[in-house]
């Protein structure tokens, strides 16, 4: 197959049904007065389909931005919160995070059909450079957030230097050059950020300015301890595999093999053939695992992770594959835009993006500042201008052509459950149909190695959903406060709660002791499980099992369900809280009151089910949440190789608003227990219960009958401690 082919090959024959192409309903009209519901208008009623499509919605996203720029043009103040950085950094990251979409513009097409002016741009330079102007942007220090900001500078000028550099004045030039080169005298973070570097000296380089070949190169080199392999690196010496992997390593790369073989670098000491090759390579192989990052139906992704408000530049390494012409088994151009572009249309057409002015808000799902992080300033959110590289490909290009129409992804690319040994993660595809389908990873031995706000909820839950996301603390009280979906939690202070038996403080797995993939033996077995142990206090040492549930229970789907084992030993009294997926909370009709009971005409709202018995092994308890955004619950699984199970209880917990990343308003199903201090250990066993979506056809309810019939799978229970 020829690079840029666009045709089906076998492996895409199985045609994979995907939701019509259609956009929400129009949030507001054309004429609106309010600049946000305008913004989301507009977006609304593009199709987000074709070269037109893209440049029209990067106009769209860069417009609200224009009333924020200062006199010169140089600094970009999009509100009053702050980043760990000065403002004045902050000002110039709104400025120039634009430039990682409109230079694609910009290189794709003449100037004047782009759409951008570029005048207000250089004058913006211009103002932002010399050091007797009142918008300056002030000389970098070590480690300073300009030298992030470089970047898209150093590859305007890399890319399109007659529209950005050419028109400059020689003082001007003189002082852009002076002003980069900062990028070859200061220290950086020993990660991503080496790549900043990069850019800057091909940018210094295609300008004939002073630069360095050596800076370059030792950049790169970097990279090259980091590798894991499988097409996975590490972001620097860390236990993070998160999305700096793609949108940051990978991204960066194929930006840099774009660029290096363009005439003006081709077969110079720049582009570095091997490299090249590598670097395509490594990026074909990390396709392979990252398309079970995506829901095959709407284009979502997994929310792990840090920088998640970056939002549509988790869909910059599909672009970028295109950009670098890189060919993946399996995967043509068709299918790889259809990631792209779905993952667009789920993002851009979500008008709780928006702030009051049209501008990108930090957030998630929705504008959100509780889950942001200590370096997100108003402007970090434009990040996601990543997203907009194919512009760079000629509307002429295969990858525009209608000859190259948006492909599903084919089944044999989603095997399930998928086991990513490089990322401590088993990801899983239920088998259900439209739209009650799930994609979710459970997840085991990841964590920050550095102090950031919260990183236990970002890398160390046991599951994340790209239906369901997650929730993050907003307090340090109680259980709503703790919000621990997909978490166990902790406490030793539950009785000086409150008499909802809430606790005072909640502990929750952070750093894993030991963590581990084990797989099923024997021809044809798909049984899979993440190992890991952590000790919430020096007397308190926990190991958990996460098993997905292979095969079909009687009236579930494969998918369905996944089975969670805890052994702890404890020292201590304590009180322990598992909990299943978090979900929106407020009923679909009507006044939208917070769920609570049962809507029999609505099917929908909460169900709790604690049964009273004297046989320990024989109780279960259970609780179920069903939605407009689809049904989670979690069930008591009566079984432990050793010593008396304590009983259960189950409840729902509504958490404190804003907790979740997806829904103001969330709510999540949780089983607790009581433990006191004892030699042996105690075994604890849930079922965890989750469909996508809401429609009279999932035959929920069937499926959610099915946990009384959970085991541990003998391959595994004849492999765990006593």
């Amino acid at each position: 197959m020829s690079e840029y082919s666009s045709s089906t090959s076998s492996l895409e024959a199985v045609p994979v049904p995907m939701r019509p192409l259609q956009p929400p309903i129009p949030a507001a009209t054309e004429s609106s007065s309010d600049a946000a519901a305008k913004t989301a208008w507009k977006l609304s009623m593009n199709p987000l389909a074709s070269h037109s499509d893209i440049l029209s919605a990067l106009h769209t996203l860069l417009a609200p931005l224009d009333s924020h720029l200062s006199a010169g043009a140089a600094r970009v103040k999009l509100g009053h919160t702050s980043g760990h950085f000065d403002d004045t950094a902050a000002e110039l990251e709104g400025f120039a995070r634009r430039l990682w979409g409109a230079v694609p513009a910009g290189i794709g097409l003449p100037e004047g059909e782009d759409g951008i002016d570029w005048d207000a741009y250089m004058d913006g330079i211009e103002h932002g450079i010399d050091p007797n102007d009142s918008e300056y942007w002030g000389e970098a220090v070590d480690k300073d957030q300009r030298l992030v900001e470089m970047a898209p500078i150093g590859f305007a000028l890399a890319t399109m230097p007659d529209k950005i550099w050419k028109p400059l004045i020689p003082e001007t030039k003189m002082q852009l050059a002076t002003w980069l080169l900062a990028a070859n005298q200061r220290l950086t973070p020993n990660n991503n950020w080496h790549f900043f570097r990069v850019f800057v000296n091909l940018g210094l380089c295609r300008v004939g300015a002073q630069h360095s070949l050596t800076g370059l190169h030792a950049a790169l080199d970097n990279f090259e301890e980091w590798y894991l392999g499988d097409g996975w690196y590490s972001d620097g010496a860390t236990q993070q595999r998160d999305y700096y992997i793609t949108f940051a390593i990978h991204f960066y790369s194929l930006v840099y093999v774009y660029i290096v073989t363009q005439p003006f670098f081709a077969g110079s000491r720049w582009s570095n053939p091997d490299r090249i090759e590598r670097y395509k390579s490594r990026a074909a192989l990390m396709a392979k695992d990252f398309v079970h990052w995506f829901d095959p139906d709407t284009g979502a992704s997994i929310p792990f992770g840090r920088s998640l408000t970056y939002r549509f530049a988790i869909a910059s390494f599909w672009a970028a594959l295109a950009l670098a012409g890189v060919e993946v088994e399996g995967m043509s151009l068709g299918v790889i835009k259809g990631i792209w572009l779905r993952n667009l249309r789920w993002w851009l057409w979500r008008k709780e993006i928006f702030n009051g002015d049209g501008t990108l808000g930090i957030g998630y799902a929705y504008n959100n500042l509780n889950m942001a992080e200590a370096y997100n300033s108003p402007g970090s959110p434009y990040w996601a201008m990543k997203a907009f590289i194919p512009l760079a490909l000629k509307p002429d290009h295969p990858f525009w052509s209608p000859n190259t129409p948006e492909l599903p992804i084919p089944p044999s690319l989603l095997s399930s459950p998928h086991p990513i040994p490089n990322a401590h993660m088993i990801i899983i595809h239920s088998s259900r149909p439209l739209p009650s389908a799930h994609t979710y990873a459970l997840a085991s031995g990841q964590y920050a190695n550095f102090i950031m706000r919260h990183s236990a909820e970002k890398y160390g839950k046991l599951a994340y959903s790209a239906t369901f996301g997650f929730c993050v603390p907003t307090g340090a009280y109680g259980l709503e406060q703790a919000a621990p979906d997909c978490t166990l939690a902790l406490s030793d202070d539950a009785e000086s709660g409150n008499e909802n038996w809430n606790g005072n403080h909640w502990r929750v797995r952070r750093v894993p002791l030991d963590a581990k993939i084990i797989r099923e033996e024997g021809e044809g077995a798909k049984g899979a499980a993440l190992y890991s142990r952590w000790d919430a206090w020096k007397d308190v040492d926990l190991q958990t099992w996460l098993v997905p549930v292979t095969g079909e229970l009687e009236g579930s789907k494969e998918g369905d369900w996944h089975i969670r084992i805890h052994r702890i030993t404890t020292g201590r009294e304590i009180w322990t809280s598992d909990g299943g997926f978090s979900a929106r909370a407020q009923s679909s009709v009507g006044s939208q009151r917070r769920l609570n009971g049962w809507a029999e005409e609505q099917d929908e709202g909460i169900e709790v089910q604690n049964a009273e018995t004297d046989a320990a092994e024989n109780v279960t308890a259970s609780a179920v949440i069903r939605s407009s955004v689809g049904t989670t619950g979690i069930v008591s699984v009566p079984w432990a190789p050793s010593g008396e199970t304590p009983i259960p209880s189950a409840r729902v917990i509504h958490t404190a608003p804003n907790s979740s990343i997806m829904f103001s308003h969330s709510a999540l199903p949780a089983i607790t227990h009581h433990l006191t201090p004892r030699a042996e250990p105690y075994w604890l066993v849930s079922g965890v219960f989750a469909l996508s979506g809401k429609s009279k056809e999932d035959d929920w309810r069937d499926a959610w009958q099915a946990g009384a019939k959970l085991v541990v799978p003998e391959w595994l229970a004849s492999t765990l401690p006593k």
